[in-house]
């Protein structure tokens, strides 16, 4: 088998090809990132090949992905490059995955569905942790009912770990801003980002956390294969003090792309965001970011404040003459494995010929999730809560 993570060098790509090594034996494994420094640090790691691929240019990367079983973008914010590079990888022939996050991403990718089947391409676009395991909970869940009404997707994310770039800053403004697409009584709508507050209770040790409608994959995609009258999709970061700066941001239009004029330059006045985010810890005073951060690890552990995530997912319908509820929850220490371990079982499975099925589709319309989440749980672990009310006959 071989592999190209395009990206490959960055914080989530790094991690894909990381678990491509542990999960593929023996497999070729490339890895395209235009910080071609970085590609080779990661190509010693697992006795790779590095090569250069810049993102805007479709040459580059049909280049990286000719010979390829599949090709496994890391390339973010998706909102900017997630189309583009399905588009060139569609053009080369090669079979595909991503863990596209960004709502207006997803559906722009959806629409080259007839490319990609008449290409013979298979493409698994938002396969990481959410979109990518609450999508597969959500069809496991579904697939237990015999009607389903809601499907309610959340998530809380460390905004510490050291090593997360600019890109996953660009994508929790951009979830952030203005109103994103929801799913209520069976069609789809627009709420404003940030609404809705909503206590869930995460696996410990990310426990009870205050969430908030965000522009997210899963009320997107969710409605397409399953019938159900409402999808939602729910988070924050922590620690918060973070997801209370996030909500200033928002109301002050500092999460959009409005340009003003900076010099001679005109730049959005979120990419100016990013790069204050990106650069706190140079500007902000270093015993206040000790005291939030040491506040953080004494909740969470150290291991866990830095680095992890809580994933939810919640199905609620009829089974059998009685109302079901089951909440899927997952506390994984790395948020980066958590993503990558996703997308490179799903790429596993695409190169196996496990799942052959062209076009372009969301995780739950392609991925059989018994099979999928019981290699996924060996590694990341899965709970589930229950309730059952038996429906009163009159």
């Amino acid at each position: 088998m071989k592999f190209c993570v395009l990206g490959g060098g960055g914080h989530i790509g790094s991690g894909i090809v990381r678990e491509l090594s542990k999960h593929a034996d023996g497999a070729e494994i490339v890895i395209g990132d235009i910080n071609v420094k970085k590609a080779e640090e990661v190509a010693k790691e697992v006795d790779g090949v590095a090569l250069k691929v810049d993102a805007a240019d479709a040459g580059s990367i049909k280049d990286a992905a000719k010979g390829s079983d599949v090709v496994i973008s890391a390339i973010g914010p998706y909102h900017r490059f997630g189309k583009r590079v399905l588009e060139a990888v569609i053009e080369a022939g090669v079979n595909f995955v991503d863990v596209d996050d960004d709502y207006d991403a997803t559906s722009a990718c959806l629409q080259l569905n007839r490319d990609a089947e008449k290409a013979g391409v298979t493409a698994v676009i938002g396969l990481g942790a959410t979109p990518g395991i609450t999508n597969i909970l959500a069809k496991y869940g579904a697939e237990r009912m015999d009607v389903v009404e809601s499907i309610d997707t959340y998530w809380a994310w460390t905004a510490l770990d050291p090593t997360m770039g600019p890109a996953i800053i660009d994508h929790y403004f951009h979830a952030v801003d203005g109103n994103i697409p929801s799913y209520r009584d069976g069609e789809w709508v627009e709420v404003p980002a940030l609404s809705d507050a909503e206590v869930v209770e995460f696996p410990e040790p990310v426990g009870c956390m205050e969430v908030y409608n965000v522009g997210h994959p899963e009320p997107v995609t969710i409605p397409r294969y399953i019938k159900v009258r409402r999808v939602t999709n729910k988070g924050t970061v922590w620690p918060s003090i973070m997801a209370e700066l996030t909500k200033y941001f928002s109301m002050l239009g500092f999460t959009g792309l409005k340009k003003i004029p900076i010099g001679k330059d005109e730049v959005a006045v979120r990419d100016i965001m990013v790069k204050l985010i990106e650069h706190l810890p140079e500007i902000v005073p270093v015993d206040l970011i000790v005291g939030i951060t040491q506040e953080t690890v004494k909740r969470f552990g150290e291991q866990f404040a830095l680095y992890g995530v809580g994933i939810g997912t919640r199905v609620v319908g009829e089974k059998s003459g009685e109302k079901r509820e089951v909440f899927y929850g997952v506390a994984e220490a790395s948020a980066v494995k958590a993503t990558a371990l996703p997308a490179a079982l799903g790429a596993i499975m695409i190169a196996e010929g496990k799942i052959d099925k062209p076009g372009v589709h969301a995780p739950e319309g392609a991925i059989p999730a018994k099979e999928f989440l019981s290699v996924l749980s060996k590694e990341i672990e899965v709970t589930e809560v229950e309730k059952v009310e038996r429906i009163p006959e009159f």
